[in-house]
Formats: structure tokens, C-alpha cells, sequence
């Protein structure tokens, strides 16, 4: 193809003669001259597969060579293919030189390129149903065929393909070569053109063995794995039993009791039964060993939240008595009679087990009890506002004095302030690492936490024993003790002025402590 091309530019461009014929006065005999010579320049060059021809629009310079595939018995379709060709370079008006293109004309399918200098044009076509690329014998066993085809056709060769059942779809397709298959198809386009070419090479004579070794390896394998599951169950109860059963006792370590495990231990082999009885023991001492730790901790985390309860109620008291010595200094004996009515409600609700939680319900109207008491002590007013934003709230329990802590906290250090006091608790429901928990909002309008006290609020770590903030620390301290995870606490002053607390605690019900 690259041959062809370059013979028709040098013709264009080298050859005498055929510059001639390209003048538009040349006598008579001159052309037949000049035709002759470049008749013979034809014959040289074409191919067994190809034609080259050579026209204009008057036809006043025609000629043409064609190898010899292209029999005299093909002349009329020879004939009928070049003006054809000729009437499809003189209508184009937009012609692709020097370029391979597809051309059929119902009895050829061909592949053209074509030059054109004044006029005159010098097209070489090949015929892809006669094109030979190889000559190889059939009589050993080793063979191929080979064709053309473009997107929706196939040009050449149809017959092999049919007798194949390889479809023009199997064609444009890659990789669906089976390991079974009789042949094995292989395709890649032709540069510089729009068609592609297909080689079939036929492996019969492979497969045939091919089939044969696979089916035996295939058995083969089969009878293996056949053999090997054998070994492997014979192996399970000679060997792996042991370490069947100490997993199992790994398993059964978090249980409650070792009957579950003893009912999986049965065998009539003497010293398997020894280590069933070994690693019987050994699960129901885990057991008793873990239920001992819980008791223990049970018992330490008991007699902290008494600390914490006892330190935080000590704190309370020696305030409410200072109110009440006041109030008698004055003779406010009504007043001092609504403050003992309303101490006595907060005693009774501070005094039960710490390590049973309240109702949320329980802890609000501790908290409008211990605002009443405020209100009885205080000289300027102050509002509390409460917002639940899902009723279904209240049912859930919380660590008893939760919100009254930090209602005492704004009471305490805003008593000086001339200003009125906003105390607002807004509770909703949220999700703490995809878990469903309680949010509480407690913010208040006063003069907010300094950063010292705000940095250890927002720690980790509280001192046990510190002397200042007691309240908080304990109440941080009695939710790690009693949820362990699942809750969190965040501190910081609102931008507005005044302390703000956002606490967010596990959703349980008052039966599960």
C-alpha cells in the first residue's frame, strides 16, 4: 500500500511522460507515444492484486494495468470498475488524496488511493478477494485464512467465516477466543483506511490433545481433592479435635456458666476427655474470678458516688442554713417557712441511692423546687425557662441533680449582678456517634466562666479531691462512673455573654438501673 502511494506521487511528479499527457495541446501522436510509456510504467509496477488506472474527465487520457488476478474474463468488470472510479473522483468535491478508501460496486471490493495534477487522475485499487498475502500448504496441519471487513460487512472471504459461525459481530468483538474452539481469530485495523483485516488460524490439530489433557488433569484433580477432604476429616478428629475444644472454651470465658460447653465436650477417647475436663475448670474459674471483679468494682464505684453525693450535699446545706440564719436575723418567718417546706422536697429527693438514676421528669421539678428556694433568698429577680422538646423525653433517666448543679452555679456566682438573670435548660433528642442520646442545652446570661476555670471544665481528666467547682467535677465524675461511654460534656461561654453547658447522655429507662 505505502509502495502504491509513492509510485503514483513519483508518476506525478517524476515522470515525463505522464507530465505530457497532463498538457492540455498535445498532438496526436505525441500521446500515443506518451500513453505507451506510461502503459509500460503501469505493467511494472501493478501487482498480482492490484489495477492502476488513469483517466480524465473527457477521457481524452485513459489507461490502465492490472495484475493477474484480474483475469481477461474479468475485462467488462474491469472496464465497468474504472468508470465507476471515474465517475466517483469527478463528482467528489472534497477528494481524499493519497488515503486508502473503501469502495464497492457490487461485484468488487476494493480498497483505492488516488492522485490527481491537471485533471488527470492516477487511482490504484486492490482487490481484497483476490489479495494473497502468504502461499502456505494445507497437508501438514498447519494452516490459516485471512480476510477484510469494515464495521457492518465483510468484504472478503465470507465463505471461511460462514463455515465457522463467526459472525460480523465476533469480528468487531476482542478476546472471545474460547480454549476449546477449533480456531483462533485474531483482527487489527489497517492504518490509514477504515476496514479492518481478520486471520482465522485453525488449532483443531492442538485442541485435539489439548481436550484430552485437560479432561484427564480435570479427573485427576477430582480423584485429588476427593482424597484430600478424606485426610482432612480423618485429621479434624485425630488432631484438630484439641484445638476445636480450646476455642470453644475461649468462646464460652464471657458466659455465665460452663453448661453450654460441657454439653459440646462428649468423647469416648480417654485423653480427649481429660482436656474437656481441664478446660471445663479453667472456663468456670474465668467465670467466678469475673463475677468477683464486678462485685468488687461494684462495690468501689458505690462508695465513690457517696463521696461525690456527700461532698456535693454538704456544699448545698451550708448555703440553705446561711439563707435560713439570715431570714431569722430578719424575722422573715413566713419566708423562712416556704424555704424549710421547699428544703425539705430537695432532701427528700437527694436522699436515695446514687447509683440509681431519676426520672427526667423528677429532676425538672427538683429544679423548680430548688428555684423557688433561690427566689426566697434572692434580692433581684430571676427567670428560669424550660423547653423539652419531646415529652417522650421525660421518661428517660438522668443522674440526679444534673441541672439543678448548674442552677445553683448561676444563682452563686451572679448573686452581685443588678441585671436579670436568665436561667434556660432547652433538652431534644440528638445522636452521639450514631447513637440515640439526650441533649441537654444549660446556659444562662450572667458573667460566663473565666478561661482558667473553663479549661479544666473541658479536661478530661477531673481532680478527685479539688476544692473548687464541686459541684460540676462530681457530677462529671458520677455519669462516667454510672454510663461508662457513650456520653459527653462541652463547656464554653456564648458569644452574647453568660455560661453555657452541653451535655449529651445515653437514652435509658429508670428500670434498667
Amino acid at each position: 500500500m505505502d509502495d502504491a502511494i509513492q509510485f503514483g506521487q513519483k508518476l506525478c511528479c517524476a515522470d515525463v511522460s505522464f507530465k505530457m499527457l497532463t498538457l492540455p495541446k498535445l498532438s496526436g501522436s505525441d500521446k500515443v507515444k506518451h500513453l505507451y510509456n506510461v502503459n509500460q510504467a503501469l505493467k511494472r509496477q501493478v501487482a498480482p492484486y492490484e489495477s492502476i488506472f488513469i483517466f480524465n474527465q473527457d477521457q481524452s487520457v485513459s489507461a490502465y494495468a492490472s495484475g493477474s488476478s484480474f483475469t481477461v474474463l474479468d475485462s467488462p468488470h474491469i472496464y465497468r470498475l474504472k468508470e465507476n472510479l471515474r465517475a466517483y473522483w469527478l463528482s467528489n468535491h472534497s477528494p481524499q488524496f493519497n488515503q486508502w478508501i473503501l469502495f464497492q460496486d457490487g461485484h468488487y471490493s476494493v480498497i483505492m488511493a488516488a492522485q490527481e495534477i491537471n485533471g488527470v487522475f492516477i487511482c490504484t485499487v486492490i482487490d481484497l478477494n483476490k489479495f494473497e498475502i502468504l502461499k502456505y500448504n494445507r497437508s501438514n496441519g498447519s494452516y490459516m485464512d485471512f480476510g477484510f471487513f469494515s464495521r457492518n460487512e465483510v468484504l472478503s472471504n465470507t465463505e471461511v467465516l460462514s463455515k465457522l459461525s463467526i459472525s460480523i459481530d465476533d469480528l468487531n468483538q476482542t478476546g472471545g477466543n474460547s480454549f476449546f474452539r477449533d480456531h483462533y481469530l485474531k483482527t487489527v485495523p489497517m492504518e490509514g483506511t477504515d476496514i479492518s483485516m481478520f486471520t482465522v488460524f485453525h488449532t483443531n490439530h492442538m485442541w485435539s490433545f489439548a481436550k484430552i489433557a485437560v479432561l484427564v488433569f480435570i479427573l485427576l484433580a477430582g480423584i485429588s481433592c476427593i482424597m484430600l477432604l478424606f485426610v482432612m476429616l480423618r485429621l479434624n478428629k485425630l488432631v484438630i479435635y484439641p484445638l476445636k475444644q480450646i476455642n470453644a472454651a475461649t468462646k464460652h470465658l464471657e458466659q455465665t456458666g460452663s453448661a453450654q460447653f460441657i454439653s459440646h465436650t462428649d468423647s469416648h477417647i480417654t485423653e480427649y476427655q481429660n482436656i474437656n475436663q481441664a478446660l471445663t475448670n479453667l472456663v468456670e474459674q474465668k467465670i467466678s474470678l469475673d463475677n468477683h471483679k464486678r462485685a468488687e468494682a461494684f462495690q468501689k464505684d458505690h462508695a465513690r458516688l457517696q463521696y461525690y453525693h456527700l461532698q456535693t450535699g454538704s456544699h448545698f446545706f451550708v448555703n440553705c442554713l446561711k439563707s435560713l440564719y439570715s431570714m431569722l436575723a430578719n424575722h422573715e418567718y413566713e419566708k423562712m417557712q416556704r424555704m424549710i417546706f421547699a428544703f425539705s422536697n430537695h432532701l427528700r429527693y437527694i436522699f436515695h441511692d446514687n447509683l440509681q438514676l431519676v426520672p427526667l421528669k423528677s429532676e425538672l421539678a427538683e429544679v423548680n423546687d430548688y428555684y423557688n428556694i433561690i427566689m426566697l433568698d434572692r434580692i433581684t429577680p430571676m427567670i428560669l425557662n424550660i423547653h423539652v422538646d419531646d415529652e417522650s423525653l421525660l421518661k428517660y433517666a438522668v443522674p440526679s441533680l444534673t441541672i439543678q448543679t448548674f442552677l445553683e452555679n448561676t444563682a452563686k456566682h451572679n448573686r452581685q449582678s443588678d441585671k436579670l438573670l436568665i436561667f434556660e435548660v432547652n433538652i431534644t433528642s440528638a445522636e452521639l456517634k450514631g447513637i440515640p442520646v439526650m441533649q441537654l442545652q444549660i446556659s444562662d446570661n450572667g458573667t460566663g466562666y473565666n478561661q482558667d476555670i473553663l479549661d479544666q471544665l473541658n479536661q478530661s481528666e477531673n481532680d478527685l479531691f479539688k476544692k473548687e467547682h464541686v459541684g460540676v467535677s462530681n457530677l462529671k465524675q458520677r455519669v462516667a462512673l454510672i454510663y461508662k461511654a457513650n456520653f459527653q460534656f462541652a463547656f464554653y461561654n456564648k458569644p452574647g455573654g453568660g455560661a453555657c453547658a452541653l451535655i449529651y447522655l445515653p437514652l435509658v429507662e429508670p428500670s434498667a438501673k
